[in-house]
């Protein structure tokens, strides 16, 4: 677990420093379907893409877009405390905020919860992958003045019926409750 933080915070660290990526409206959390329906291409902005487009994939065959994700944060983060104090480079980083830490893991979710998925392995591999997603790329809110809770509320929005029905013993921890 210390193995995966570490990497994550390397890995946004490194992105933060790299520049910025582009996206859109954060406020969209009723958009649950669209975003599977449509692909990752019209959630956020063309700066942003190839990033996300990896954490997209990932959630989209199972896997949490957690690693993914943290090159998406990192450069969105960097952006915020640099350069993007207002307009549309803010709404854009704010909008791959929002993109990777709620609707790529609602994704994510979504397949790992799918109706193939037999017993207790899909919630177990929630219970790992969500902590360690709320902590790892959370952390970063606080620093561009992004309310944490909002998030993790805006996640838990797409992801809360599944969750306590496939996972009704776990589903406290797994919303972050």
């Amino acid at each position: 677990m210390r193995t995966v933080f570490g990497f994550v915070v390397l890995v946004i660290t490194l992105s933060a420093c790299s520049g910025g990526d582009v996206g859109e409206d954060p406020s969209k959390s009723s958009e649950k379907s669209a975003a599977a329906e449509t692909g990752s291409a019209s959630i956020v902005a063309a700066d942003y893409s190839k990033s996300f487009d990896r954490a997209w994939e990932r959630a989209g065959e199972g896997r949490s877009p957690t690693s993914a994700c943290a090159g998406v944060v990192g450069r969105a983060v960097g952006m915020l405390k640099t350069s993007a104090t207002d307009g549309q480079p803010k709404a854009d980083a704010l909008t791959a905020l929002n993109a990777c830490y709620v609707r790529a893991m609602a994704r994510y979710v979504d397949e790992r919860l799918a109706a193939g998925s037999q017993g207790s392995a899909p919630c177990m591999d929630l219970l790992k992958a969500l902590p360690v997603h709320r902590r790892s790329l959370g952390s970063f809110m606080d620093d561009v003045g992004e309310d944490k809770a909002d998030y993790d509320r805006r996640l838990n929005d797409l992801i809360d019926d599944k969750v306590r029905a496939a996972c009704p013993d776990s589903a406290t921890v797994l919303l972050g409750a």
